[in-house]
């Protein structure tokens, strides 16, 4: 079986309610749906009986969907801009460039217990994969 993300979903999740973003919402389906089926695990995806399963694995594709597309909409000119008077800043929620919202992170990690290896999706999502927890001096 293969993912189900559709337009109306990813809007939903990323609270998009312009409709002239359909065509850039269904264009990332087309391209992010492939590319996550290939990293996800054939066994995951063929288990159509676990309707639980393929909800997970329906809803971390909509979530990394949408956290690209809020993505892009960040890096829009403009769409982040800052105000400063004085001592007084106003500017954009803090954040990575590659995943402001945080959805992809979010959706990367509902997806990664399914995944082949999962460092595969890890720069696509802005998630970084290996390192330590110690220093270097211990």
């Amino acid at each position: 079986m293969s993912l189900v993300v559709t337009v109306t979903a990813v809007k939903e999740k990323t609270r998009v309610t312009d409709s002239s973003l359909d065509s850039l919402v269904a264009n990332l389906i087309a391209q992010w749906v492939p590319m996550l089926e290939f990293a996800i695990r054939s066994e995951p995806l063929a288990d159509t009986g676990n309707t639980g399963l393929q909800a997970t694995l329906n809803l971390g594709a909509i979530e990394a969907v949408g956290g690209e597309l809020l993505s892009q909409l960040a890096r829009e000119p403009g769409a982040v801009e800052s105000f400063s008077f004085g001592f007084f800043e106003l500017g954009p929620a803090g954040g990575a460039a590659i995943d402001p919202s945080g959805l992809k992170a979010q959706g990367y990690a509902r997806l990664r217990p399914f995944l082949k290896s999962p460092e595969f999706l890890a720069g696509t999502l802005g998630v970084a994969a290996g390192g330590s927890r110690t220093g270097e001096d211990e």
